[in-house]
């Protein structure tokens, strides 16, 4: 009996055998092949950088100068020609949209033709008034003679400056069927059509636009209201041109604040010779409030964010420790930081996005 119960410990003890063997080959090699490898990074220390007091605001461009070119005859008229294209050049008096003259033409005409009639009713009746009042001076007709002539002159004066009038009127319609450009500039947002019939009620045709120079307009807060004045200098960068800046200058500030908005448009002059800048254009401006100051830096590549919020990692011994921080303003290749570093500390500026809080570390020498 005894016998048969150690031939049962002899296979149970080589299962346990087995079974020790190969959970030191899981547990042992297995886990130290999955286990994460420790990481080398660099570091850098906070340093501080001369910049600018800078405002950096967005905004929209618009031209300086911008001319609505609508129809200004009186009895309207039917488009016969447009003589230019959205984007063309234009000079001011150059002619844009002609329309058909003719009854213009007939209608002045008729004005003259009247105004004559009514210049030899004059002659008639200032002839006659000096013919009548030599009588009367002699006793030879009565007072009320004299008084109905005077009148009839006076009639005859009127009746020629009407005439005048409308032969006037007509002379400027018939000028304003030929429609000029009242600046020099580009044409744009043109809306009218051959064969058209436009009139002073039909609105814009077109626009001319200088933009020789353009405004940025942007918007101040009130609590920035303070540090912007006339004359301070800005620098101007579009989307469309990468890197290269504009050079501008603060010329109007709206001095009442915007009702919904309560914030206060305020429009920076820029040349724009090469025509580069096109209103409608959004725009980044940046400012130059004051004096420079020196600020707390970091290399860009030392953030890493979450939830909207920026951190970074500094060394603890040997680990890494992630710490909050508030940035500012982008310094070429640095980042502003506010707040959670002081001058001299070091800061991780490698592998920071795969990096754990309290991640133990090889730090580079």
């Amino acid at each position: 009996m005894q016998s048969k119960w150690k031939l049962w410990l002899i296979p149970l003890a080589i299962i346990l055998a087995f079974g020790l063997f190969r959970g030191g080959d899981i547990w042992g090699k297995g886990e130290t092949s999955k286990a994460k490898p420790m990481q080398t990074v660099s570091t850098r220390a906070v340093t501080k950088t001369r910049v600018e007091n800078t405002l950096l605001l967005t905004g929209s461009i618009e031209a300086i100068n911008e001319a609505i070119i609508s129809a200004k005859v009186s009895m309207g008229g039917r488009v016969s020609s447009i003589l230019v294209e959205n984007g063309d050049q234009v000079s001011a008096g150059q002619s844009l949209v002609v329309l058909d003259s003719q009854d213009y033409l007939n209608r002045l005409t008729a004005a003259e033709a009247a105004l004559k009639i009514a210049e030899a009713n004059l002659t008639t009746a200032l002839a006659d008034y000096r013919r009548y009042q030599e009588l009367y001076r002699q006793g030879a007709i009565s007072a009320k003679e004299f008084e109905a002539m005077e009148a009839a002159y006076a009639i005859a004066e009127a009746q020629v400056s009407s005439a005048a009038a409308t032969v006037a009127t007509h002379q400027e319609d018939l000028k304003n069927t030929t429609i000029i450009s009242p600046i020099s500039g580009l044409v744009a947002n043109r809306n009218v059509k051959t064969g058209q019939m436009v009139s002073p009620q039909s609105g814009p045709l077109m626009t001319v636009q200088d933009i020789s120079s353009v405004y940025v307009v942007v918007n101040i807060e009130q609590k920035d209201l303070a540090v912007i004045k006339k004359g301070l200098p800005a620098e101007i960068r579009v989307d469309a041109f990468g890197d290269k800046i504009f050079h501008g200058v603060v010329e109007v500030i709206n001095p009442v604040a915007n009702e919904g908005a309560r914030v206060f448009a305020t429009k920076i002059k820029v040349a724009n010779g090469e025509g580069l800048l096109k209103p409608g254009m959004f725009a980044k401006a940046e400012i130059k409030t004051g004096e420079a100051v020196e600020v707390l830096t970091i290399p860009q590549g030392a953030l890493t964010t979450k939830q909207g919020l920026y951190f970074v990692f500094i060394p603890d011994g040997d680990r890494v420790k992630r710490v909050q921080v508030e940035i500012g303003q982008v310094i070429n290749q640095l980042v502003e930081v506010k707040k959670g570093l002081s001058e001299g500390q070091q800061v991780v500026v490698t592998n920071v996005n795969k990096l754990m809080d309290q991640e133990k570390v090889n730090f580079a020498k």
